[in-house]
């Protein structure tokens, strides 16, 4: 175990802490994100809208969750990335109070597309705090931590809207968002210490004469590739499989209300046990997301076999082609940007990354929708299987992107 390894029991204890603290953080913000996606439905129920109407202002949400990744990465290698973190958080649970009381429709989609933007200022700022303050063990330990919270916090939203619709109305489910929002703030900018700049840290690093990855290299725009695909894939199935299963064996809608549960479930054991592969075997974050490339075009080709023979089957394996997918996302997303912390990019490279996540991500509902219509659901995971199969030899190809420093 190198130096930088080791950790003495006050320095292990305060790495938890900031673990915990961060993965607060991120619960609360995903609390913030979908509190409107959440109880949409009864919003549509109560106020006589369309659903057409109102889902208008969750796309406003996450174009400018993308357009702000660029902003939030670039302002977190120049900024306090506390303070990046602080302003988003607060601002997410000023819109989220503000939102049941908007009244006009206009009001709520410009409302909801500030709160996009705002929730742009957690992930990038998150990364740059947990590479400049964590080991690289504890970085890894840090992301799937941090990544459980944002499940968590889908979780909590799914258990607990029907309570306060039941008891009050779906606006309580906005009111105890933001509520938690400025509680978890105010802790956060109490117990968090703040770092430098990576700007100035890379200014500190010069005298180690450490290599410096680009941001415009070739193996990076490949990753990014493979990012696509997989935001494609992850969230195209989970927005369509409830509607997929429903067709082919007429299991009715509560089959979406319990896959709503039971996805970001499965999540969390897929990014646990892809952590462990992480560690302990495939070390290599590109060798081991071409290997989830790989078991993801495996369950699409069974998809691909018994394609409404088999409703139970059918579940487990899209549940598996997603997992892999959150798997991979963990790789790519999480363990890449770290590459740049000699380069003073670890944020830009983040908030870059996690925009082309939701580039694919965001073609992903109406992609998906226009391929089962033209081509059928059967032959649908068909065009899925050769997709994840080229992104794993992508990802294979340039497994020594980390040796490639300019």
């Amino acid at each position: 175990m190198g130096e930088k390894e080791k950790r003495t029991a006050p320095g292990a204890a305060l790495a938890n802490r900031l673990i915990l603290l961060l993965t607060a953080v991120y619960t609360a913000s995903y609390l913030c994100r979908y509190s409107y996606a959440t109880v949409l439905p009864e919003i549509v129920n109560s106020s006589g809208r369309t659903k057409t109407e109102l889902s208008v202002a969750v796309t406003c949400l996450f174009v400018c969750y993308g357009a702000g990744q660029i902003v939030s990465g670039f302002l977190g290698d120049r900024s306090s990335p506390k303070k990046l973190i602080l302003f988003g958080m607060l601002a997410s649970s000023a819109f989220n109070f503000i939102m049941p009381f908007t009244g006009a429709l206009w009001a709520e989609r410009v409302i909801w597309a500030l709160n996009g933007f705002a929730q742009a200022f957690f992930w990038p700022p998150i990364v740059v705090l947990m590479s400049s303050l964590l080991t690289p063990a504890e970085y890894a330990r840090g992301t799937v931590s941090v990544s459980y919270g944002g499940y968590f916090g889908t979780i909590l939203l799914y258990l607990l809207s029907p309570l306060f619709i039941n008891v009050w109305s779906w606006k309580g489910i906005f009111l105890f968002s933001g509520t938690v929002g400025i509680v978890i703030a105010l802790v956060f900018v109490i117990a968090f210490p703040d770092v430098s700049p990576e700007k100035r840290v890379r200014a500190e690093k010069e005298e180690r004469k450490a290599p410096a990855l680009s941001i415009f290299s070739p193996g990076l725009v490949l990753i990014m590739l493979c990012i696509v695909a997989q935001g494609f894939i992850r969230d195209g199935i989970t927005t369509w499989m409830p509607t997929y299963v429903s067709e082919l064996f007429d299991l009715g809608s509560g089959a979406s209300i319990l896959t709503g549960i039971l996805l970001p479930v499965f999540a969390i054991v897929c990014l646990k046990l892809t952590s462990i592969l992480n560690r302990k075997k495939l070390t290599n974050p590109l060798v081991c997301a071409a290997v989830l490339f790989g078991a993801g075009a495996a369950a699409s080709l069974v998809l691909f076999a018994v394609n409404g023979k088999a409703a139970v089957a059918t579940v487990i394996l899209s549940a598996l082609l997603t997992g892999s997918m959150h798997g991979v996302n963990l790789m790519l997303i999480c363990m890449i940007p770290p590459y740049f912390k000699n380069s003073g990019n670890v944020s830009t490279v983040s908030g870059l990354l996690n925009a082309t996540a939701y580039a694919g991500s965001s073609f992903s509902a109406y992609g998906i929708a226009l391929l089962s219509d033209n081509i059928g659901w059967r032959f649908l995971f068909l065009v899925l299987a050769v997709t994840s199969a080229v992104s794993g030899l992508i990802s294979f190809s340039v497994r020594k992107f980390r040796s490639s420093a300019v």
